[in-house]
C-alpha cells in the first residue's frame, strides 16, 4: 500500500509539464553496471528506483548524478533500505534518558510512565521492545505506538493536549536522519506534505528502497548551487543547504576582520527545531562589525534581511554577498573562492566516532570517484 501510494506520487509528478526535457541518460543495465561488484541485493531493484529518483527530481540519469546518489547509498547503509544500527535500543534509551532528566528527581517516574505500560493486547512493554529494536524502521514504530498508546491513556484529553503530548513523545525519538541515504526526516516530511503524503506515511516511505531515494536524492539536489566539484554537495547533504558556498564566505569574512570564524556554513544561528534563533551568531556579528567600519552605507536591516537568505541561491544576489567578496578581492588580488568544506563536527547518538563534516564528504567523494570509473 505504501509504495503504491509513492508511486502514485510519482506517476503525478510526471504530469506535471516540464520546462524542457531531460536528457535520456545512463539505462538502468548501465546503472546497474555503476553498482559495486560486492552488491548481490537486487541490483537491477537499485538502479531502476535511482533512475526513477533522479528523473522525479529533474535530474538526468547521467553518469555523474548517478555516481553521486550511489556514493551516498554506499556510504550510509551499503545498499540496505532499512539499515540495522548496532546497540541502537541502547542509543535511544540513552537519548530518552539524557531528555527526561530535565524533570529532576522526577526523571525516574518519567521514564516508568513512559516506557513501563504493556499496552492491551500485547507481550510486552514498551521498555522491552525498546531494548529489542534493531532497525531505525523498529524505532520509528515503537515511537509511533507510545504516542498513540499515551494519548488514549487520559480520557477526555483535549485534541490540543494530545497533539502538545505528541510531539513532546516524538521529540524523544533519536532518528532525525533515515532510510538507505540517511536523509533528514524533516526534509522528507517537508516534501510529502507537499505532494500530500502525512508525515507518518513519510517515515514509513524512508525504510523502503523507493521511498528513501525518492527523497534522498530530492535533498542532494535540492538547491542550485554552482559547485565546480560533486565533493561541496556531499558537504551540503551532511551539513545543510549552501554550507559549502557559506563557508567560504565565512572564510573571506574572517580574513578580511582579522578573527577566527568557524567556517561551519550558518551565518545565522539557529534553533534545534531548525527555526532563526532571535540570538546573532558569531558570523553575523562579525558581519555587522564590518557593516559600521567599513560600509556604514549599507543599513544594518538591509544586511539582516540579505543574511536571512542563506539557504538559498539569492544571498548571490544581495549587496552584503557582493560587497564582502569585492573587498577580499580588493584586499588579497585574488578571486574570491566560491566554496570550500564546511568545519562542522557530527553529533548524532548514531555516532560512534569523531566525525566531521568534511571526513563524510570525502569519504563520499571517494565512492563517487571510484564509481565513474565503473561501467565504462
Amino acid at each position: 500500500m505504501i509504495l503504491q501510494l509513492l508511486r502514485a506520487v510519482l506517476l503525478l509528478a510526471g504530469c506535471t509539464p516540464a520546462p524542457e526535457p531531460l536528457a535520456p541518460g545512463l539505462s538502468v543495465p548501465q546503472i546497474e553496471a555503476r553498482i559495486r561488484s560486492d552488491v548481490k541485493t537486487d541490483r537491477t531493484g537499485w538502479a531502476t528506483d535511482v533512475r526513477d529518483a533522479l528523473v522525479s527530481a529533474r535530474r538526468s540519469p547521467d553518469a555523474d548524478a548517478v555516481c553521486q546518489v550511489l556514493a551516498i547509498v554506499e556510504q550510509e547503509s551499503t545498499y540496505r533500505a532499512d539499515p540495522a544500527v548496532p546497540g541502537l535500543g541502547k542509543i535511544a534509551r540513552s537519548e530518552i534518558e539524557a531528555k527526561l532528566s530535565l524533570l529532576g528527581p522526577l526523571s525516574d517516574l518519567g521514564i516508568d510512565w513512559l516506557l513501563s505500560p504493556v499496552p492491551e493486547g500485547a507481550t510486552q512493554s514498551f521498555s522491552d521492545r525498546l531494548d529489542a529494536v534493531k532497525t531505525e524502521r523498529d524505532l520509528d514504530r515503537l515511537f509511533r505506538d507510545l504516542v498513540a498508546y499515551h494519548q488514549g491513556r487520559v480520557p477526555g484529553l483535549q485534541e490540543a493536549s494530545a497533539t502538545l503530548l505528541a510531539g513532546r513523545i516524538e521529540r524523544l525519538n533519536p532518528v532525525t536522519t533515515a532510510g538507505s541515504m540517511q536523509v533528514s526526516v524533516s526534509f522528507a516530511q517537508e516534501m510529502g506534505t507537499r505532494e500530500g503524503v502525512p508525515p507518518e506515511t513519510v517515515r514509513e516511505l524512508l525504510y523502503t528502497r523507493t521511498g528513501g531515494l525518492h527523497y534522498g536524492v530530492a535533498r542532494l539536489f535540492a538547491h542550485d548551487a554552482e559547485y565546480d566539484k560533486a565533493i561541496y554537495r556531499f558537504a551540503d547533504y551532511n551539513a545543510g543547504l549552501y554550507a559549502s558556498r557559506n563557508a567560504a564566505f565565512q572564510t573571506q569574512l574572517a580574513e578580511l576582520m582579522g578573527v577566527e570564524l568557524a567556517p561551519d556554513g550558518d551565518l545565522m544561528a539557529w534553533t534545534d527545531a531548525g527555526r532563526p534563533s532571535h540570538t546573532d551568531s558569531h558570523t553575523l556579528g562579525t558581519l555587522l562589525a564590518w557593516r559600521a567600519v567599513h560600509a556604514p552605507d549599507l543599513e544594518e536591516r538591509q544586511l539582516r534581511r540579505d543574511v536571512r537568505l542563506e539557504k538559498t541561491h539569492e544571498l548571490e544576489s544581495t549587496e552584503t554577498w557582493r560587497r564582502i567578496r569585492a573587498a577580499w578581492k580588493e584586499k588579497t588580488g585574488k578571486e574570491p573562492a566560491y566554496a570550500r568544506l564546511p568545519d562542522v563536527t557530527l553529533q548524532s547518538p548514531k555516532i560512534t566516532k569523531q566525525r566531521t563534516t568534511a571526513w563524510f564528504a570525502q569519504s563520499v567523494d571517494r565512492r563517487y570517484q571510484d564509481c565513474l570509473k565503473r561501467g565504462k
